[in-house]
């Protein structure tokens, strides 16, 4: 069974989320290449009182994969690298990375 990953990207401004929705269209193939699926990439905005929107993105790793692994050599890669380019990575400021294991009725199981 695949291993489901959330990932979400906590930005400085609506500006560096649309830059960051750029690089995630870069990403997607990008990732492909190092093992890692892309199932949908979403945004969210500020919630009231807050300036800081989210993109969340959903991935899956391979069953026998271990998933820093695959995400180290990725995040060390020139189409990783490519991929930045041009963006302040200093736009993200803050990223959380949550493990999910589908239920067993699950369509993505």
């Amino acid at each position: 069974m695949p291993q489901y990953q959330l990932r979400v990207y906590t930005l400085h401004s609506s500006d560096a989320l649309t830059a960051y929705e750029k690089i995630w269209a870069q990403h997607i193939p990008s990732m492909a290449k190092h093992r890692i699926t892309t199932h949908g990439v979403w945004t969210a905005p500020a919630a009231p009182g807050s300036d800081t929107p989210r993109l969340y993105a959903l991935v899956s790793y391979r069953d026998a994969d271990d998933v820093r692994e695959r995400l180290e050599a990725y995040l060390s890669s020139p189409e990783f690298r490519a991929d930045m380019e041009g963006f302040d990575i200093g736009a993200i400021v803050g990223l959380e990375e949550i493990l999910l294991t589908p239920t067993v009725d699950s369509p993505l199981r």
